[in-house]
């Protein structure tokens, strides 16, 4: 078998060129009847993406005068983490055409459990050679790397009882607060959401014996890849007041302190933190 380096290839009428570099000669193979391979041997999609990764089969020739049969088996260590469809393990480049598409759907879960390789591989017993140049070396396999979207967050740590710091921070308000403008004051109870199976959830209460600076059972989710906030109802409204449309959002795990920056409505830039006790 020969080797070779490929740089680039062109096809002619059912003949393949290959172009080496270095000391390499050049390699012509004769395969009339023609040849199928991937248009790419390597991708990768996010874990929680909408939308499947397509990975196209190309037919290597001139002229496409009958449907052709193209076999492939797909491999990983975890297949519970895609779909892949056509699950037949075959799919038909019709006549007159000369690509058909697998489509790769990966499954959103709520686990750290790092990205997973999935490598579909042409089979021999296609209705034509496989690889560039029908040897069944090249592009005759791709490997798909599922990128998990999950990051580590122990949340039994994030319940208890946290102090609220609430204040605008640019005029006209600045640097007095809603509690001050109400003569209030502020603590919330975490405590864990129920039937949450991402165990990024949190239920927030007022502290008995304290004025409401968010409505009882708002749910607060922590965005564990970006360390951000967000609350499952959108945006809250603080202190019965208004909707705090918040632009940024940050958490800090070594102090247990959550932070939110943004517009008051029209009445300023504002902030709240809260801090574990």
């Amino acid at each position: 078998m020969k080797k070779y380096i490929i740089q680039t290839f062109i096809l002619v009428f059912g003949s393949l060129l290959f172009i080496g570099c270095g000391n390499t000669e050049l390699v012509f193979f004769d395969t009339p009847e023609g040849f199928i391979q991937f248009k790419s041997d390597r991708g990768s999609v996010t874990e929680n993406s909408s939308d499947p990764l397509v990975t196209t089969v190309i037919f290597g020739h001139d002229s496409n005068d009958t449907d052709i049969t193209v076999n492939y088996t797909v491999t990983s260590s975890d297949p519970s983490r895609y779909t892949v469809s056509p699950s037949s393990g075959t799919i038909t480049i019709p006549a007159g055409q000369f690509t058909a598409d697998i489509m790769l759907q990966p499954v959103d879960n709520f686990d750290v459990d790092g990205d997973v390789d999935v490598i579909i591989e042409l089979s021999s017993n296609s209705s034509k050679p496989i690889g560039i140049g029908g040897e069944g070396l090249h592009s005759a396999s791709k490997t798909i790397t599922i990128v998990d979207n999950d990051c580590p967050i122990t949340i039994d740590d994030w319940v208890g009882t946290y102090t609220v710091a609430e204040v605008f921070t640019g005029p006209p308000n600045a640097p007095f607060g809603l509690a001050d403008f109400f003569t209030e004051s502020y603590q919330l109870e975490f405590a864990l959401a129920p039937n949450d199976p991402s165990g990024t959830k949190v239920v927030i209460t007022n502290s008995p014996g304290f004025d409401v600076y968010i409505i009882d059972g708002t749910i607060m989710t922590f965005d564990t890849c970006n360390k951000r906030i967000s609350f499952d109802a959108g945006f809250p409204t603080v202190a019965l007041f208004r909707t705090f449309e918040y632009t940024s959002s940050s958490y800090n795990e070594n102090t247990f302190k959550i932070v939110a920056d943004g517009p008051l409505a029209t009445f300023g830039d504002y902030q709240f933190a809260f801090t574990k006790q």
